[in-house]
């Protein structure tokens, strides 16, 4: 099981930027699996679309959704749409270099 702040850690590591950047931002956002990492630009009412993270709870590793998973869905119904996403491997480096 994971802490708040190593998935806090690991967001930033596949999002490539810290939370508070003014540019490349993002939230967390806790659910039963872990967080949702939502990169802030997404939230703009222009935008549709774009790719959200999860960082899993009790394994710590980062996955990526397509833009084609609400990220509603993937909060309620996560177990029938993790299949769809894909392992993010700066999770992986992430996770090996916490201490």
């Amino acid at each position: 099981m994971i802490t708040r702040k190593q998935a806090e850690r690991i967001a930033a590591e596949v999002v490539g930027a810290p939370s508070d950047d003014p540019a490349l931002g993002w939230e967390l956002e806790e659910f039963d699996a872990g967080w949702l990492v939502r990169e802030a630009w997404l939230n703009d009412p222009g935008v549709r679309g774009g790719a959200v993270w999860v960082v899993e709870r009790a394994s710590g590793r980062a996955l990526q959704f397509p833009s084609s998973i609400p990220p509603r869905r993937i909060l309620t119904e996560y177990e029938q749409v993790v299949g769809d996403a894909w392992v993010d491997e700066r999770s992986t480096r992430a996770r090996e270099t916490d201490g």
